[in-house]
């Protein structure tokens, strides 16, 4: 979200209309200029996706990340793999006022049956999202209208965010003059690729869009399996799958240096982190006591121990790869020194000599509360490191942590977000540390934090709105709430044998597209 998006901003304050020309599922040739490419014979792929999902329904859950990664829906605007957020389904826009957006809205679009996208579709595509997703009022929606070619949205307060709440899945443009019953297993949407068959936890059987208006896809036919992320190396090495997404980091090292798989490596705009909480009463509701535990922290350590050399530490709540001038945001590094300087500030001393520190005659005691089925590794290394500085911490296993989480009854709990949602950080903020945020399970308050947000929902300019991006994470890498430990890698694997042009984009919600070229 750098030049592009700093430009499409720029636009939008002077409500000037944005054009660009190169879009797709997350990127493809623009209709006008693209090169229908003739389909070899029986080309056909088989692909293993990041996270198995069910149903294709856009505006069913979170079904539209899986119809987008498959390559069947769109959205009007879209992110590239630069993470510059570029029209798509729209070919331009405006912004009107602090409550108006103009969508134009790209003309020879046509659905996978034959049907002409119009206007009138996408004001009833988008309102179907609203009415029947749960994130729908997450868009802010007053009103939406039909003018001619242009669609135009009123939101119901003033929302920076908006335009690129349009890039989210559940907002994929539909074909609502159908019936609509059956877009679990077959949507109509615009993509590349459209889904013939659907088996439930096995398999979509996806075929190419002879109407997609970037130009039909070279690859034939795709096979979208449900393979587990243990067992994909092994199946790509035996060829049963020519693309896998997400295979564990622990078994990469067998296809390192091998002529026919391609690794893509590109870091990714998830991240894992610790959650602690901040509520009064709990010990770690000490500013002080938290970063001391952060500052005790390897994070390189920590990275390598997750992602087996395929993650990047982070002392901050957005990776790199989001962009933000997060490079401005400083946050704990590991220095053991500080660790413990910031514990004496908070009161806690290892006055007995044991090797652990307590206060008021009471040793600090700390618990991690984890699934039973999570891997302990990264946090008994953790627990390690606490210990060099004299914080004793137990790890306990429990089968739910999801009713501690929501009664506030944990000292930590282990987390990981996707930070870009719609390819925007607004909502991660928001929803992760304002006052009566659905997933501030930290309990966090900050009157500065939350000034910084307000600010940001009337931040129209491109330097305006990555200022609140840079004071708000620098609030929160201050204050501590969560403990951000690493960037995780989005990897894929490419059989050149078969496919070549696989684009890997930082955000995970964009997979197949029509540029993928079959190796004739």
């Amino acid at each position: 979200m750098r030049k592009t998006w700093k430009s499409c901003m720029a636009a939008m304050a002077a409500f000037s209309l944005l054009t660009a020309g190169y879009c797709s599922t997350a990127y493809c040739a623009d209709a006008a200029e693209a090169e229908t490419v003739e389909s070899s014979e029986d080309s056909h792929l088989n692909v293993a996706l990041f996270l198995w999902m069910e149903g294709l329904d856009p505006a069913d859950g979170w079904a539209g990340w899986t119809s987008a990664r498959c390559g069947i829906s769109e959205t009007l605007l879209t992110a590239d793999e630069n993470m510059d957020v570029v029209p798509c389904l729209a070919d331009s826009w405006e912004q009107v006022d602090d409550l108006t957006y103009k969508f134009h809205i790209r003309q020879g679009v046509k659905f996978s049956n034959g049907n002409d996208m119009t206007p009138q579709t996408v004001k009833e595509s988008i309102e179907r999202t609203a009415e029947l997703n749960s994130r729908g009022g997450n868009l802010n929606l007053e009103s939406v209208e039909v003018d001619g070619e242009y669609v135009i949205f009123k939101t119901t307060e003033p929302y920076s965010a908006f335009p690129y709440y349009l890039t989210e899945p559940m907002c994929s443009i539909v074909d609502t003059t159908v019936d609509t019953s059956n877009f679990e297993a077959d949507p109509i949407c615009t993509g590349p690729y459209r889904c013939v068959e659907y088996v439930p936890e096995q398999k979509y059987e996806l075929v190419a869009n002879q109407y997609y208006w970037g130009g039909v896809p070279d690859v034939d036919s795709i096979t979208v399996l449900n393979i587990a992320d243990d067992t994909k190396v092994s199946a790509m090495l035996a060829g049963d799958l020519d693309v896998a997404v997400g295979a564990s980091a622990t078994t990469l090292s067998l296809v390192e240096g091998n002529d026919h798989i391609q690794m893509v490596n590109v870091t990714g705009t998830r991240e894992s982190d610790l959650e602690i909480n901040c509520r009064e009463g709990r010990p770690t509701a000490d500013q002080n006591l938290r970063k001391a535990l952060s500052y005790a922290i390897d994070r390189d350590v920590i990275a390598q121990i997750s992602g087996s050399g395929y993650a990047a530490g982070l002392g901050k709540p957005f990776p790199d790869s989001v962009g933000y001038n997060m490079d401005q945001v400083q946050g704990q590094t590991y220095d053991t020194e500080k660790a413990k300087e910031c514990l004496e500030l908070a009161g806690y001393a290892d006055s007995d000599s044991n090797g652990y520190v307590e206060k008021d005659g009471e040793e600090l005691v700390l618990t991690i509360a984890l699934r039973s089925n999570a891997s302990t590794a990264v946090y008994q290394a953790m627990q390690d490191m606490w210990k060099e500085v004299g914080i004793h911490v137990e790890i306990e296993l429990m089968e739910n942590t999801s009713d501690i989480r929501d009664t506030g009854e944990f000292d930590f709990l282990g987390g990981g977000w996707q930070t870009v949602n719609n390819a925007d950080g607004q909502s991660y903020l928001k929803n992760r540390w304002t006052d009566g945020g659905p997933d501030n399970y930290t309990g966090y308050h900050s009157d500065a934090f939350q000034e910084v947000m307000e600010r940001l929902n009337q931040a129209f300019t491109y330097e305006d709105r990555v200022a609140c991006y840079v004071e708000a994470s620098q609030i929160i890498a201050d204050d501590c709430p969560t403990i951000f430990l690493c960037a995780n890698a989005n990897i894929t694997l490419v059989n050149t044998d078969k496919v070549t042009d696989v684009t890997v984009f930082p955000i995970d919600y964009y997979m197949i597209t029509n540029k993928w070229k079959a190796v004739k």
